[in-house]
């Protein structure tokens, strides 16, 4: 008996992926898009299944939830298609410091044409950039 198994990969594949901090000075601000595949990079139709990220640490309080918003666009810089809205949100509920990673599973995979440029922006509920998600990185599957 034959089986087939796809696997999810990730990218940036062996770099620490990105950083990103809201705008700050108002909650729910968004940061300008950084760049997460760069085009031309994945060069096979591919479906998004989801991110994984790390949250800031130290948390600003204990015992708070922190909320953020991260937004998944297509297209060249500064002409982004928004394609994925995805609301998150962690309970910080100490003041030590270490930083723990999440992962998102979208509930239904993207398709995205070979070629494509993803990029990523973020906002957060409070009004500070001093709270950056990093090691932004995507998951998907080739076609």
């Amino acid at each position: 008996m034959a089986t087939t198994t796809n696997r999810y990969l990730s990218y940036p594949a062996a770099a620490a992926g990105i950083s990103r901090a809201s705008s700050g000075g108002v909650a729910w601000s968004f940061s300008a898009y950084t760049e997460i595949v760069p085009v031309n990079t994945i060069t096979a139709t591919y479906y998004l299944a989801g991110l994984t990220f790390m949250w800031h640490t130290p948390v600003a309080l204990a015992d708070t939830t922190y909320e953020w918003i991260i937004e998944i666009a297509t297209g060249l810089a500064a002409a982004e298609v928004l394609i994925a809205q995805i609301p998150c949100s962690i309970r910080g509920d100490t003041l030590v410091g270490y930083v723990p990673s999440q992962t998102i599973i979208l509930p239904e995979p993207k398709q995205i044409a070979a070629n494509t440029r993803l990029s990523v922006r973020v906002a957060y509920s409070l009004a500070t950039t001093s709270n950056t998600l990093s090691g932004i990185k995507i998951l998907y599957q080739t076609a």
